[in-house]
């Protein structure tokens, strides 16, 4: 059997869609503080010259060069600046001063040197927890000296580089899925060793703890004991618990709950199937105990969800 693509079902149950905030020209003396915001990754392009990212959540200021992609997963404040240790101005502030023309380009600061950025986002289902978020670092880092063990990698950011020089027609919905494109690459890059890759990918690099992952995705309906799975995985139950609930998060079972409630909220946005046949589909024997599940986890019943997602 071909090995499922688990990543894959988990960002397309998470919604993953991208767009841009605006191109930024920026000159002399700088510093932009970006706000937190829930749920936002936020990217920083650097198209040219060079500037200091700096973030609560990291330990140190990161310098960037012209063609690196900077990756903030958890929607954490932080500050683009020339100088590290430069006071930074509020950008509601910035915006208000001298917001972007009608083509997205936002211009701010005179002087010598020049910095021009690509600043985007990706965004997910809000109401959807799933441990592959919660387990990112505070910071990634593209860069394309970095990468010639990663042709594919290297290719989606230098295209990203080109398209964003030739500014033609349909330029932000090619941005859009670029971003897109390389942040699940980053993700997949981050995850390939399991002794150093972040949670949940750590255990999608693992080669016994991914087939008990497998198991629960490709057959959410079944009745899955923690033992069944352990064997799967080729360990005790409890040396299996322990494993799963330290890379994942979450203990088994509770895993497995949460994704057939993802996958549940999937098939009522964009299947045509009755409710009584998602919650067999996710296991539960009976519409009143997956509706009662459904609400407590994300609070509407699943029919006032598919019925507030449907095209009128």
């Amino acid at each position: 059997m071909d090995k499922p693509d688990l990543l894959s079902e988990v960002f397309a149950s998470l919604r993953l869609t991208s767009d841009l905030y605006f191109r930024a020209d920026l000159a002399g003396p700088f510093a932009v503080e970006v706000p937190a915001e829930r749920r936002l990754v936020r990217f920083h392009y650097l198209r040219r010259g060079s500037c200091w990212l700096r973030s609560p959540a990291a330990e140190t200021p990161l310098q960037l060069g012209e063609g690196d992609l900077a990756i903030l997963p958890n929607g954490s404040a932080h500050v683009l600046a020339d100088d590290p240790a430069r006071p930074a101005l509020p950008l509601a502030e910035l915006l208000a001063a001298a917001p972007p023309d009608d083509s997205g380009l936002l211009r701010h600061g005179a002087g010598a040197g020049r910095v021009e950025l690509l600043c985007g986002f990706c965004q997910f289902d809000e109401d959807i927890e799933h441990p592959v978020i919660a387990s990112l670092p505070a910071m990634m880092v593209l860069r394309p000296q970095d990468l010639g063990a990663a042709p594919w990698t290297l290719a989606a950011l230098r295209l990203l580089g080109l398209e964003s020089e030739l500014a033609g027609e349909g330029m932000q919905a090619i941005l859009s899925r670029l971003l897109e494109v390389l942040f699940i690459q980053a993700l997949r890059q981050s995850g390939a060793e399991p002794e150093t890759a972040p949670g949940y990918l750590a255990a999608l690099a693992d080669p016994q703890l991914s087939k008990a992952l497998a198991a629960m995705h490709r057959e959410a309906a079944r009745d899955w004991t923690v033992g069944e799975l352990a064997r799967l995985a080729g360990m005790s139950r409890a040396r299996f618990a322990a494993a799963f609930a330290r890379r994942v998060g979450l203990a088994p079972i509770a895993y497995l709950t949460r994704w057939r409630l993802m996958k549940a909220r999937r098939l009522l946005r964009e299947s045509g199937l009755s409710t009584q046949e998602i919650a067999a589909r996710c296991g539960y024997a009976s519409l009143p105990s997956f509706t009662r599940r459904y609400k407590a986890a994300f609070g509407i019943g699943p029919g006032a969800y598919r019925r507030a997602t449907k095209t009128p």
